[in-house]
């Protein structure tokens, strides 16, 4: 983060340059903004630079994070290591709001109870947030509940799906053996589906690439990683859109041909599947079921 007089601060994440992707080219500017999970806030302060009015909403003091229940963890050890985390990450929010001269506010309490006195929001931001919690459902609910224009959700996701419709989520996609706070893959079908039972009606999906330290291991250098955005809109036009810049769209598009594909994993589970023995002792079998399908004779 760019701190001015304060200097530069390196961090896990470098956004500066990508806010517009990572928001959807939505406009912020004149919008009342909700923003779950701000961390060290460098979309909130650079939302508020774009002239948005901007809440951010993270943990409460004292309350530990989701924690996958993996047998053979230190689980209280990891709430309380969660804990400080947390505290650590909200001081860093402070701090850069007092050097930025920041009028942003900030909130903390229960993502799945949010508190109503927070007031009504033109556009929710959730960034890099669903996949740490344990009822993702939930918390969107309670951002839509307090949400009149928009919700932007932005994941990480390991390809472009070749069905975008496709609801999936994946239970515990990284190994608990080392990590215990990532709870879910998403992708970008799972959250249409969500925001559509509660009221959106209009989407948007962009793909972008991010560099990041992989598990905060800052000695290491930083790598590209892939991330759907989803804006949901209540109704056609309700969320202001920036202008996409040329470079924008070739960028996208490159992104697009380099990470499409269709789903490698399932064709190699069925290759195996079919070079397996059960699948050659069981071809008779199939056989007659498709001349038998043939002749009508079953359904």
């Amino acid at each position: 983060m760019d701190l001015g007089p304060a200097g530069f601060v390196e961090g896990v994440w470098d956004l500066r340059g990508e806010e517009r992707s990572y928001l959807g080219c939505v406009d912020v500017r004149g919008q009342r903004v909700l923003e779950l999970g701000p961390a060290t806030g460098h979309l909130t302060f650079h939302m508020e630079r774009q002239g948005a009015d901007v809440v951010g909403f993270d943990l409460a003091p004292g309350q530990p994070a989701d924690i996958v229940p993996q047998v053979g963890h230190d689980l209280e050890a990891q709430r309380q290591l969660s804990i400080g985390y947390a505290e650590r990450v909200r001081n860093s929010w402070w701090y850069c709001h007092s050097r930025l001269g920041s009028k942003a506010q900030a909130a903390y309490g229960d993502i799945y109870r949010l508190p109503p006195d927070l007031g009504r929001f033109d556009v929710a931001i959730i960034g890099s947030v669903l996949l740490h919690l344990s009822q993702p459902f939930a918390a969107l609910r309670e951002a839509a509940s307090l949400t009149d224009k928009a919700v932007v959700v932005t994941e990480p996701v390991p390809r472009i799906p070749a069905d975008e419709r496709s609801a999936m989520l994946e239970f515990a996609p990284v190994d608990t053996a080392k990590t215990v706070i990532v709870w879910w893959q998403l992708m970008p079908g799972a959250v249409i589906r969500m925001l559509k039972i509660l009221g959106f009606l209009e989407f948007s999906v962009h793909y972008h690439l991010k560099k990041h330290h992989h598990h905060h291991e800052m000695d290491k250098p930083p790598q590209e990683s892939l991330y759907f955005t989803v804006v949901a809109e209540r109704h056609a036009g309700w969320a202001p859109r920036l202008q996409r810049t040329d470079a924008e769209r070739k960028t996208e598009a490159e992104v697009l041909r380099a990470w499409s594909s269709p789903d490698r994993s399932a064709s190699r589970e069925l290759e195996a599947l079919r070079s397996s023995l059960s699948w050659r002792l069981t071809r008779p079998v199939r056989g007659a079921g498709a001349f038998l399908r043939r002749l009508g004779l079953r359904g």
